[in-house]
């Protein structure tokens, strides 16, 4: 990780929408033509060197959010800057320098490869698409990038099905990286790996971004490998930022009630610590993006919700260190305490 100090961020994101139009659903006409808001006003700043990690439950619009800043979803609302350049108003040429900047790691290994090409091939797909090099010049230069990421160069020939998830993770590393971008998009680039390989790679993405200067927007559910990997943390609620902070102020004291719970439910290996911490346990389901809750999305299961939560929209609020940010009419104390015994909610 690279301490992030300079001008102005890298990427900034300004009330970023992303709205799908569901279908009718077929002869039953269930889906009734209604929109489905993934992402909804999402402000996000991603500075020069850092990695910012981006937590929530599944279906709370973290990969829509990272489809808008690669430009694979056009925004419905919203700005997405990139060096202080609007991307929605680039032309042709700029916005394919962009596409050289700002690369993806996929979540899954085995359906990012098409399994009919060889492993060199696809790895050298961004040199042929941008005409970069001969092809000798394109086969050494790939065959680097296999040595860099851990994989045998002279394995150039081999199809995808010829090698384990976390070497096939590897290879997805290297094509994101042949163009020497300057962000990348890490889209839940363990959660499909095996444990004991998840830690070789998150060694291998700290590494190459020390090496090569590299910023990386981390998604994640797993909040124990963002706190390892993250100098900051955004939490993400039904298709909105709830809290943002330095990775540690957001870990130790989390000022917003969905904050706490997610931390409450990180694994602990040593299990009188874990029977000492305050556990959060909410009810109720995450609330349809389809249909979201008025006021806060989260008073429906917030453990401190008041009547007013129920219909104003809370805005986000500076809440201690600089750089924390809470979105919650009522944050919690540092050190408040939690009670199981009073998370209700009427989740829909």
């Amino acid at each position: 990780m690279v301490d992030a100090h300079d001008d102005g961020p890298l990427l900034r994101c300004t009330g970023v929408r992303k709205t799908f139009r569901l279908g009718t659903g077929g002869a039953g006409g269930r889906g009734g033509g209604r929109e489905l808001r993934a992402v909804d006003g999402v402000d996000l700043d991603v500075h020069r060197g850092e990695t910012v990690g981006l937590v929530g439950e599944s279906g709370c619009g973290k990969s829509t959010l990272a489809r808008c800043i690669a430009g694979l979803h056009a925004l419905d609302g919203g700005r997405v800057e990139f060096d202080g350049r609007d991307v929605a108003q680039l032309g042709l040429r700029r916005n394919r320098a962009l596409r050289r900047d700002i690369q993806v790691i996929f979540q899954d290994p085995y359906s990012s490869l098409n399994p009919r090409r060889r492993v060199g091939a696809i790895i050298g797909d961004p040199f042929a698409v941008h005409g970069i090099g001969t092809r000798r010049q394109r086969r050494s230069r790939v065959q680097d990038l296999m040595d860099r990421v851990g994989l045998n160069p002279e394995h150039y020939n081999r199809f995808p099905a010829d090698f384990s998830g976390g070497q096939r993770q590897r290879i997805g590393i290297a094509r994101a990286l042949a163009l020497r971008p300057r962000l990348i998009v890490c889209d839940e680039p363990v959660s499909a790996l095996d444990v004991s390989v998840q830690a070789q790679v998150l060694n291998l993405l700290v590494d190459l971004q020390e090496e090569f200067g590299l910023t990386y927007l981390f998604i994640s559910h797993d909040l124990s490998v963002v706190r390892h990997v993250s100098d900051r943390v955004a939490v993400m609620y039904l298709g909105r930022i709830v809290e943002s902070a330095p990775a540690e102020s957001c870990f130790t004291a989390g000022r917003h009630p969905y904050t706490r719970a997610l931390v409450s439910a990180i694994p602990m290996a040593d299990p009188d610590v874990a029977d000492r911490r305050e556990r959060v346990t909410l009810t109720g389901d995450l609330p349809s993006p389809a249909s979201p809750p008025a006021g806060c999305r989260f008073h429906p299961r917030c453990p401190s919700a008041r009547e007013d939560c129920a219909t104003v929209e809370p805005r986000p609020q500076d809440a201690g260190p600089p750089g924390h940010r809470v979105a919650c009419r009522y944050p919690l104390d540092v050190d408040a305490t939690v009670s199981p015994a009073t998370v209700t909610g009427g989740g829909r």
